[in-house]
C-alpha cells in the first residue's frame, strides 16, 4: 500500500475511533498491527481510572497498552488475554471476508485510582487494510458497565448473531512452538535449539515469527513474558 494512502487510512480510522470516544464517553484504542504503534483516545470515562485526560490523545510504540492493562484485575487479565487471542486466531485464519462482521464482547474488572474495581466492557473489532490481506487494524472500546458476565461473546454486527466464544489455551500454540519457546525462555540461540531438535535454523527462526505473530507481540522476549503469565511455559 503507498505510504501516504496508509496514513491517509489510518487518520480515517483514528476519527472513528475519537468519534467512540466521545459519543459513548469510553476509552477507544486504535491500533496498527503492521507498524506497532496505538492511538488511545481518552473518553470522560478515564476520570474513573485516572488515566490520562478527558478529550487528549496518546500514542504509544506497542498494540498492547500496558497503562490499561496494568488496571486489570489479575485473574481477568488472563482471561481476556486468552479471549483475545482466541478470537485473532479464528479471524487471522479465516478466509472468508464476512469474519469481519463479527467483534468480541466481555466484561473485566478494573481498578481505579483508589484501589477499587469496576466492571468495564471490553469489544474488539478487526480491520483488513485497503488492498492488504489479513488483519490490519484493531479499535478496543472500554466502557463502565453495571454488568457481571463471565462469558465472552462473538457478536455479528450483519446478522445480530450472538454466541459464546469457547476459550482453550492450549490450541494458541502448537506443541512444538510450546518448545522452542520454552528452550527460548531456558536462554536457548537458534542454532543451538535447532541441534537439540534436530531441525534447520530457518525451521526455527520461522517458529519464532509464528509466535510472534500469534501471541502478538514485537519480539520473543516479550512473547516468553506473555506465555509464562498465561500458563503456556515455566
Amino acid at each position: 500500500m503507498d505510504g501516504i494512502y496508509a496514513q491517509d487510512e489510518e487518520r480515517r480510522l483514528c476519527l472513528i475511533a475519537q468519534s467512540y470516544s466521545i459519543c459513548e464517553n469510553s476509552i477507544a484504542v486504535l491500533s496498527n498491527l503492521r507498524t506497532g504503534k496505538s492511538h488511545i483516545f481518552f473518553g470522560k470515562s478515564c476520570k474513573i481510572l485516572g488515566l490520562g485526560k478527558s478529550n487528549t490523545i496518546q500514542t504509544v510504540d506497542s498494540v498492547w497498552e500496558e497503562e490499561i492493562y496494568n488496571r486489570i484485575h489479575p485473574d481477568d487479565w488472563k482471561k481476556r488475554c486468552l479471549q483475545e487471542l482466541t478470537f485473532f486466531r479464528k479471524v487471522s485464519s479465516s478466509h472468508s471476508k464476512d469474519i469481519f462482521s463479527w467483534y468480541l464482547e466481555n466484561t473485566i474488572r478494573m481498578c481505579d485510582k483508589e484501589g477499587e474495581y469496576h466492571y468495564w466492557k471490553h469489544r474488539i473489532f478487526y480491520f483488513s487494510g485497503d488492498g492488504q490481506q489479513g488483519i490490519s487494524y484493531s479499535l478496543c472500546l472500554y466502557n463502565l458497565t453495571s454488568e457481571d458476565s463471565e462469558a465472552a461473546y462473538l457478536i455479528n454486527t450483519m446478522t445480530g448473531e450472538k454466541k459464546i466464544l469457547l476459550t482453550d489455551g492450549n490450541q494458541l500454540l502448537s506443541a512444538r512452538e510450546k518448545i522452542i519457546l520454552q528452550m527460548i525462555q531456558n536462554g536457548k540461540s537458534s542454532k543451538m535449539i535447532a541441534e537439540k531438535l534436530g531441525i534447520s535454523k530457518h525451521t526455527v527462526d520461522r517458529h519464532r515469527q509464528n509466535i510472534i505473530a500469534k501471541l502478538q507481540v514485537n519480539n520473543t522476549t516479550e512473547a516468553c513474558h506473555k506465555a509464562k503469565r498465561l500458563g503456556l511455559i515455566d
